[in-house]
């Protein structure tokens, strides 16, 4: 038997005939004689629709034996048990196949608990007890249960097998498989099986067919028709990969193609499992809205008229979406960090950047347009390192990310600052700027103490001119670089105002005049200057000493 993985739904209730058993799983030959009990679990979990595909499954294992069912060849029973077993049939109630399969149709749901110990227990005490069994005749138990026991299983599993019964384990979807592995016999890998999900039980019956085929002595003859073969998977996309096969034997209906993608460690995303339907002489398709790099276990089942035939599967990975190269930080400040990046593919929607600082469990996201190769980060904590990730976004997808870490800068000052153009009532003061500032803020205050004044300026200005300031007077004035709401180091100097310049003039004649003035200590000389009010002749003028105060 070909590519078989637990992968199929489950087949619905078919009257079975010899003619209709299905390749996979044959006819059990050269069987005389065995006892085959189902102990089946019935509890509340399990659920009307689901126990109809169990009563399916139980079927299908009938099968293989349907043509040597009798009274003294292979005979069945059914044990059905939630908060307690009952007799469903005996395995001397039923003289042919028909007749069994027909009543495993029939069987009621109980619902209840789940008591598979007291199951198995009943199932040893009543169907092979000394007035029962046959000597040297095959006893087998085939359990099928979704859940974990709520009593004691242990003993009676041993029970079970100290009168030689061969235990056989079904688990399905919440079945605790550590519990069912004590149960079945050994060796365990041989009675043990379990299935995720009540849908797929029926792709476990060609390996528990043939299993339960050969415990009886038996063995699985299947039809000579052959399953398709010869997967290729090629011409793989981002989200599509193109798949062929070579086709299978006999009167093909169609074939199912069941995909589902693997986690890294191999397991199957049960929930993201899909499937197509082909006619039968369709034998390409391509495979569509996949994940981005991942890989993906693929299924071709050959499906006929009331069965499935046999499968081929493969494994194939989508490729990955391209990300950015050459992430990168390319400035910093003490409250920005500037980034660039190269693009990565076509089609691209987008970008998203998470960036938090060290440390830090929560970050902050920006989008940024597909077109932008940078971005600037801003309102950054100075002196601090930020971890940065950027994804770029595709249509439905996210491409691979990169991460680079970036420090901002510390808070810096002004370094140089200064006054000028000091009068007794003014100055200017002038500073170099700060790269990354958003403004500055100056303040003077009197140096003896008194109200402190403010005004802010913008990042681009490198000068200002403070007024109405007392003359002959000191003043402490500081210059604060502003980085959004936090303030840098301040920088300041102390500066004295000039004396007031008072004039005086007296009248000597009609034609001369005499001026008096204060002398300055700070001054170097002084210069006089005069001219009449009206008329446009220049002014005159006379440079003068500085002990001089009158001319």
């Amino acid at each position: 038997m070909k590519g078989w993985i637990p992968f199929f739904t489950v087949l619905h209730s078919v009257l079975f005939t010899p003619k209709d058993v299905t390749a996979q799983q044959g006819m059990c030959r050269n069987v005389y004689a065995a006892d085959v009990v189902f102990v089946v679990d019935g509890s509340s979990s399990i659920g009307r629709t689901n126990f109809r595909i169990i009563k399916t499954f139980m079927e299908g294992l009938v099968i293989p034996f349907v043509n040597v069912v009798s009274q003294n060849g292979v005979r069945f029973g059914v044990v059905q048990y939630s908060d307690d077993p009952r007799t469903e049939f005996t395995l001397s109630r039923y003289a042919n196949g028909t007749e069994v399969m027909e009543a495993i149709r029939n069987l009621g749901y109980k619902s209840g608990n789940t008591r598979t110990g007291a199951g198995l227990k009943y199932a040893a005490d009543n169907f092979f007890g000394p007035t029962v069994t046959r000597p040297g005749v095959s006893k087998i138990v085939i359990l099928i249960t979704d859940g974990k026991s709520q009593d004691d299983v242990d003993d009676p599993s041993l029970k079970l097998k100290n009168k030689d019964v061969k235990v056989f384990a079904v688990g399905i979807k919440n079945a605790d498989t550590r519990e069912l592995k004590t149960v079945a016999s050994t060796p365990t890998e041989e009675f043990f099986f379990y299935v995720t999900d009540f849908k797929i039980l029926g792709t476990l019956l060609p390996l528990v067919s043939r299993r339960v085929c050969t415990t009886t002595g038996g063995i699985l003859v299947t039809d000579s028709t052959t399953g398709p073969s010869n997967l290729i998977i090629a011409e793989q996309t981002a989200d599509s990969m193109r798949i062929q096969w070579t086709e299978a034997d006999g009167p093909v209906t169609g074939y199912r193609v069941q995909y589902v993608p693997l986690t890294s460690l191999g397991q199957q995303i049960t929930t993201e499992r899909k499937e197509l339907s082909l006619a039968a002489g369709e034998t390409v398709t391509v495979l569509q809205g996949l994940r981005a790099g991942t890989e993906y276990h693929i299924t071709v089942i050959a499906q006929y008229a009331n069965n499935i035939g046999e499968s081929v599967s493969g494994k194939g990975r989508t490729m990955a979406l391209s990300g950015v190269s050459n992430f990168r930080v390319v400035e910093a400040g003490s409250s920005f960090l500037r980034l660039a990046w190269v693009p990565g593919g076509e089609s691209l929607q987008g970008y998203k950047i998470i960036y938090k600082a060290r440390g830090d469990a929560q970050g902050e996201e920006k989008a940024v347009s597909a077109s932008a190769v940078s971005h600037t980060l801003l309102n950054l904590l100075p002196n601090t390192e930020y971890i940065i990730t950027i994804y770029p976004l595709y249509l439905q997808q996210t491409g691979v990310s990169s991460t680079i870490s970036g420090k901002t800068q510390q808070l810096e000052g002004v370094q140089r600052f200064s006054a000028q153009n000091i009068s007794s009532h003014g100055m200017v003061v002038m500073w170099t700027g700060v790269r990354g500032v958003t403004g500055y803020r100056i303040s003077w205050e009197l140096l003896s103490g008194g109200q402190l004044q403010n005004v802010d300026v913008e990042a681009n200005k490198n000068a200002f001119a403070i007024q109405n300031l007392q003359a002959n007077t000191n003043y402490l004035v500081k210059i604060t670089p502003l980085y959004g709401t936090t303030e840098g180091p301040a920088t300041s100097i102390r500066v004295k105002t000039g004396i007031a310049q008072v004039l005086s003039i007296t009248v000597l004649s009609p034609t001369s005049i005499r001026v008096n003035w204060n002398i300055i200590p700070e001054a170097r000389g002084y210069r006089l200057e005069w001219r009449r009010a009206t008329g446009t002749k220049s002014p005159q003028s006379m440079s003068l000493p500085t002990n001089t105060n009158s001319y």
